[in-house]
């Protein structure tokens, strides 16, 4: 929910680093740049809820909107199995 710093300690993560720093929506959204690369039949929901979901509080990754830059994903085929255009013939691809 940050919407000010562009990094963010996290003392309590549920995975591994325990304490870590993490990089903000501001940070992201300020990048030239952003690509997300996803791997494996174990983020094809998650996937189809970022890209294609309109979910009332969407999953962070679903946020990320570059004010002058590139957002791309990169996927394999069976992180893509869910979405309805995995091959990117859609909206904005």
């Amino acid at each position: 929910q940050e919407r000010v710093a562009l990094v963010a300690p996290v003392p309590d993560s549920p995975k591994p680093p325990r304490a870590r720093v993490t990089m903000t929506l501001p940070l992201l959204d300020a990048s030239r740049s952003v690509l997300f690369v996803a791997s494996g039949a174990s983020k094809a929901s998650a996937l189809q809820r970022i890209l294609e979901g309109n979910e009332e509080v969407p999953l962070p990754a679903a946020r990320v909107r570059p004010s002058s830059g590139r957002l791309r994903w990169l996927l394999d085929r069976e992180a893509a199995k869910e979405l309805r255009d995995p091959a990117g013939k859609g909206p904005g691809s």
